[in-house]
């Protein structure tokens, strides 16, 4: 099936031409691989202020933040199984618990794109 086609006002018809050095337009590529995008999108986003897509460093990254932060979470299951069954809780637990939401926090600020400048 087709992409379907856009309005008339959402129509990119006009072109803009800047004149740039091999190395400049080089860089530019550079830039705009590193986030997955073609140039012009690339460019258009920077110039209009729009946010950028996580790049895929920051993805392979955050996915191991995410499998890292599983799997603390499944060791504190098991501790919280161990304290329902009436054993005391570590002590450390309530500062490895704000540890952990510190953690989560900084995920979800990174995965919501607020911090995607460039």
């Amino acid at each position: 099936m087709a992409r379907p086609r856009k309005s008339p006002d959402d129509l990119r018809d006009v072109r803009t031409v800047v004149l740039l050095t091999e190395a400049e337009r080089a860089e530019l590529e550079n830039r705009a691989s590193a986030f997955g995008l073609p140039m012009s999108e690339y460019v258009r986003r920077q110039a209009l202020g729009r946010a950028m897509p996580a790049t895929k460093a920051a993805e392979a990254h955050r996915a191991k933040l995410a499998t890292a932060l599983l799997r603390i979470g499944v060791n504190l299951n098991q501790i919280a199984k161990h304290v329902n069954a009436g054993r005391t809780a570590p002590y450390h637990l309530p500062d490895l618990i704000n540890e952990i939401r510190g953690h989560v926090t900084r995920l979800t600020f990174h995965e919501s794109g607020q911090d995607r400048s460039r």
